[in-house]
C-alpha cells in the first residue's frame, strides 16, 4: 500500500492500538483489504497502561447490556486465543483461570459481599462469584500468607489473563499474514468525504477507501467530528509498578491489585485518576498502590521494584463503549472502548460484518451515541 490519492484499501482503521488492531484482524480474516494508520509512538497510548485482564465479574453492575457485552467476549476468547496461536505461532497466554478478590476489615467484606449478591440478582445465572471467608481464602491461595486485617474476599471463575504484549504483537503478525498493511508514523489530520469515498491525509501523503474505522483513542474526538459524529473522549491516568521476578506464588490475580506474570514478575495496580493529559507517574499514588499490595500480601514487601509507568486510557461520558456509525457520512464508523482486552475477541468476530455492510449485532446496539444524546435530554 502506497501513499497516494488512490482507492487502495476496502477499509482504513485510524488508530492501532489493540481496539484497531483486533478489528483489522477479523476485517482481513474475511478477505478485506486492510490498511492500519498509526501516529508516533510519542503520542498517549492505553495499550502501554493494560493489566491484561480479562474482566468480566465486575462489569455492567448498573448496565447489564455491559455485562452480557462482556460475558459474550470471554466465551469468544478461547477460539480467538487458539486461531491466533496456529496462525502465527504467538501464544496470547490466555488464561480463564478466574479471579480473587481480598477484604480488609469487617466493613469492606460485608460491602463487597452485599455487591456479588445484587450482581447475581441482577445477572442470574450466568453471574458466579462465591464470597469467601479468610480460612477459605487462605485455603484458595495456598502458601501466600495473608495480613493481619484481611477478613475474607471472593473468587469469580468468570475472568482471565493474557499477556498484552504478545497479544499486540499476535494481531500485528496476523494481520500481516492476511494481506493487510500496517503504516507506522502516519498521524491523521484531516479527513474527506467525496462520492463515498473517504480520503485520510497527513504530512506523508493520502489514503482513499470506501469504509473508515476510527479507534484512535484520545484522537477519536477530532477525527470523528470530521464524519459528522460528536463523541466525548477523557482521559483517565492509570499507573503501576512491576516488579523483579520472584517464584511463582499467586494462583489466582488478584481484582484492583495485582498480577503474576508466567515469568515471575508481579504487576501491581493500577489507579484510576482524571488529571487530565499528565501521563506522569507520581510518588504519592505508586506509594498507596504498594501499601494497599502489602497490607492484603504482607511479604511482597520484601520484594524490589525494577519499573514504575503511567498511562493514559479513554474513557466515554459514561465508561461504556461506543459503536457508531455516521448518518452523515455512512462507511465511517467510531469505535471507543475502555476495555480492549476484554473485548478483543468480540470485536474480531462481531465488528467485521457490521463494518463491511452488514446488520449491526443486537450486543452492540445500546453502545450507539443515542444513549448519551437520550440521558443528555433526560
Amino acid at each position: 500500500m502506497t501513499n497516494s490519492n488512490q482507492h487502495e484499501a476496502d477499509v482504513l482503521i485510524v488508530g492501532g492500538g489493540v481496539v484497531g488492531a483486533s478489528i483489522a484482524y477479523g476485517l482481513a480474516e474475511e478477505g478485506a483489504k486492510i490498511g492500519i494508520l498509526d501516529a508516533e509512538d510519542s503520542d498517549f497510548s492505553a495499550s502501554r497502561g493494560n493489566f491484561g485482564m480479562i474482566s468480566i465479574s465486575n462489569k455492567g453492575f448498573n448496565n447489564l447490556a455491559y455485562f452480557r457485552l462482556s460475558y459474550a467476549s470471554s466465551r469468544l476468547w478461547p477460539e480467538f486465543a487458539s486461531t491466533l496461536r496456529e496462525q502465527t505461532g504467538i501464544d496470547p497466554a490466555f488464561d480463564l483461570k478466574g479471579k480473587v478478590y481480598i477484604s480488609v476489615g469487617d466493613r469492606e467484606f460485608a460491602a463487597h459481599a452485599e455487591k456479588v449478591a445484587e450482581y447475581a440478582r441482577r445477572v442470574g445465572a450466568e453471574y458466579q462469584h462465591d464470597i469467601l471467608n479468610r480460612a477459605d481464602l487462605r485455603q484458595m491461595l495456598g502458601n501466600v500468607r495473608l495480613g493481619e486485617r484481611v477478613t475474607g474476599g471472593s473468587f469469580s471463575p468468570l475472568d482471565g489473563i493474557a499477556e498484552p504484549l504478545k497479544l499486540y504483537s499476535g494481531l500485528l503478525n496476523a494481520i500481516q499474514r492476511h494481506g493487510g498493511s500496517i503504516l507506522r508514523d502516519h498521524r491523521v489530520g484531516r479527513i474527506q468525504h467525496q462520492r463515498g469515498i473517504f480520503t485520510v491525509e497527513g504530512p506523508w501523503g493520502s489514503l482513499s477507501a470506501p469504509r473508515l474505522v476510527i479507534a484512535a483513542g484520545l484522537g477519536t474526538p477530532d477525527l470523528a467530528s470530521q464524519v459528522g459524529i460528536s463523541v466525548k473522549v477523557r482521559p483517565q491516568r492509570g499507573q503501576m509498578m512491576v516488579t523483579e521476578r520472584v517464584e511463582q506464588s499467586f494462583p489466582y490475580p488478584v481484582s484492583g491489585l495485582l498480577r503474576q506474570n508466567p515469568e515471575g514478575t508481579i504487576m501491581i495496580g493500577v489507579s484510576t485518576e482524571e488529571v487530565g493529559y499528565d501521563d506522569r507517574t507520581t510518588v504519592s499514588v505508586l506509594r498507596s498502590l504498594a501499601m494497599k499490595a502489602i497490607e492484603r500480601l504482607p511479604d511482597l514487601g520484601s520484594v524490589q521494584i525494577t519499573r514504575c509507568w503511567a498511562a493514559l486510557r479513554p474513557r466515554t461520558e459514561d465508561g461504556y463503549p461506543v459503536y457508531q456509525e455516521s448518518h452523515e457520512r455512512p462507511g465511517a464508523f467510531v469505535i471507543t472502548c475502555h476495555s480492549g482486552i476484554t473485548l478483543a475477541a468480540l470485536h474480531k468476530r462481531l465488528l467485521p460484518q457490521w463494518i463491511l455492510g452488514g446488520r449491526k449485532d443486537a450486543l452492540l446496539e445500546p453502545f450507539g451515541l443515542g444513549r448519551l444524546q437520550s440521558a443528555s435530554a433526560a
